[in-house]
């Protein structure tokens, strides 16, 4: 898994959207894609802040299999 962007590209490019450019037209000048920007200024507007969502999924389903994949033989 990629590791999120980081806050002063997401800051500067909801910036220039702010000044009145395109989400589109900032993706292109930043180098990201323009649904990624449509995202940013979509989270930022219905929650108030554009940071990265936490990553990683849910451990407890490998936790629960943990004692058979370590007994298992290997080959």
């Amino acid at each position: 898994m990629s590791k999120p962007l980081a806050m002063d590209l997401r800051s500067q490019a909801l910036a220039t959207v702010d000044e009145g450019m395109s989400c589109r037209v900032a993706a292109v000048r930043f180098g990201v894609a323009a649904a990624t920007v449509i995202r940013w200024h979509d989270q930022r507007r219905s929650t108030g802040t554009y940071a990265a969502k936490p990553q990683g999924g849910d451990t407890r389903a490998i936790e629960q299999d943990r004692a058979d994949v370590l007994s298992a033989p290997t080959s």
